[in-house]
């Protein structure tokens, strides 16, 4: 093979990701199919046929592939297209200008995931380019709607396009490298083989409508204030599932953790690393609570949206029935608003043993740690239907840049994005070329 200008390659990256991040897909309302239209354009540069699937107007998705030249199952390359809103305001520059300032891309999406998107674009037109020979498929996905529950994106590929989803393996975001863990100041690379499952709920109540000069006890804001109050008080246990232990585990072989999670309780570990509280725990955010017509009218109706994320393997039911139980108010309802769960995926792969041989050949100094992603990803699809999927993002993102998902000044450094195309490009060739 050839060589390759990596530095080369980066300033591509860069430059594509720059016009990426312009193109306004904040979710809602999405509007995918201005990133579908552009990422064809760039395919098509380098002779990849694509095809866009049109899940509602506007909500498109985009399917690619570099055929392999066995029976062997593709690898896929997922990432999703929608951002999620910003507050302009709140941000140093033009959060859709694609800004390179102090070396850093800033922008929505930067990293979630616009950023890694371009990592597997980059990927499939450097094995076009260089005429690699796959003795299996590589198929780029990019899909609609994953920031709100991808019900116009891998969901409905699920169900209208099930045999996109045929594959042997996938990579996805979720798995991020840090460049520090736990207090530990070693780089890493991560991988994620599991995640927290969300149960977003919502709370609703009834009550006896009223003038506001004239108190009574079936108010119905008082009833809905009540119950968000005892789940704010809620205490619950924390909890050690076998994900989260593997992922444990691995932290505590490279050094970042002092404590043997098959020796100590969870309690121990997050009272020693405050940070992993979330991983060992069903976490509760109460995100909404409306009711309320007018200053002095007592309203009839309330309702409240809580944002649950489960550890590995908890059941929702078995959730939902202690959110009840601790409420303990018959006349508080309630609904399940999104659900979703799947299981673990194995590192017993020939795609995971590139990962691993990839990152000690390209930094040998860094750790390779299994991860559980707090947050969930289209991930999950993949999972359910028995394809190992791997949150793997290779890329050393730094404690002040994480903030930035979801965030304000959301940003990744142009030395990321040329460790990142390094890395995923070296991974899937060797997942997926033919060797002599």
């Amino acid at each position: 093979m050839s060589f390759i200008d990596w530095d080369a390659i980066a300033d591509e990256a860069v430059d594509v990701l720059r016009q990426y991040i312009a193109i306004d897909t904040t979710n809602p309302p999405g509007n995918e199919d201005r990133a579908t239209a552009f990422l064809a354009g760039l395919l098509a540069k380098d002779g990849i046929e694509s095809r866009a699937l049109i899940a509602a107007p506007g909500r498109a998705n985009l399917v690619a592939e570099l055929p392999g030249e066995s029976d062997a199952k593709p690898l896929v390359l997922l990432n999703h297209t929608d951002v999620v809103p910003v507050e302009a305001d709140q941000w140093q520059v033009n959060p859709f200008a694609g800004i390179l300032k102090d070396g850093y891309i800033w922008g929505r999406g930067a990293l979630d995931m616009k950023g890694m998107g371009v990592l597997e674009l980059m990927t499939m037109r450097m094995l076009k380019r260089r005429g690699v020979h796959l003795h299996r498929g590589v198929r780029f996905l990019a899909v609609a709607d994953e920031e709100a529950g991808s019900e116009y994106g891998i969901e409905w590929i699920d169900r209208e396009h099930p045999d996109l989803l045929d594959a042997a393996f996938a990579i996805n975001e979720g798995g991020y490298g840090a460049t520090s863990y736990l207090g530990i100041e070693r780089p890493l690379f991560g991988v994620s083989m599991s995640e927290k499952s969300p149960l977003w709920l919502t709370l609703r109540a009834t009550g006896r409508p009223g003038h506001g000069s004239a108190p009574h006890d079936d108010n119905v804001l008082d009833r809905m204030v009540r119950a968000m109050g005892r789940i704010q008080t809620w205490k619950r246990p924390y909890l050690m599932t076998e994900p989260v232990a593997h992922a444990l585990r691995g932290a505590h072989a490279e050094g970042y953790l002092d404590l043997n999670p098959d020796r100590a309780s969870p309690q121990q570990i997050v009272d020693r690393y405050r940070s992993l509280r979330t991983l060992v725990s069903n976490t509760i955010s109460a995100t909404g609570l409306n009711t309320g017509i007018k200053h002095n009218v007592i309203p009839a109706t309330a309702s409240a949206t809580l944002d649950c994320r489960l550890v590995p393997g908890y059941e929702h039911e078995r959730f939902i029935d202690e959110v009840r139980k601790t409420i303990d108010d018959p006349k508080v309802e309630i609904e399940v608003a999104f659900a979703s769960a799947s299981p673990s995926s194995t590192p017993e792969t020939e795609l995971f043993g590139a990962i691993k041989d990839v990152c000690a050949e390209v930094m040998p100094e860094a750790a390779l740690l299994p991860r559980v992603t707090a947050g969930f990803t289209d991930s999950r699809t993949l999972r359910r239907r028995g394809v190992p999927s791997y949150g793997f993002v290779p890329m050393l993102i730094a404690p002040d840049e994480q903030g930035g998902m979801h965030g304000n000044n959301e940003r990744v450094s142009v030395e990321n994005i040329r460790l990142g195309v390094e890395v995923l490009y070296k991974v899937v060739e060797r997942a997926c070329a033919v060797t002599d």
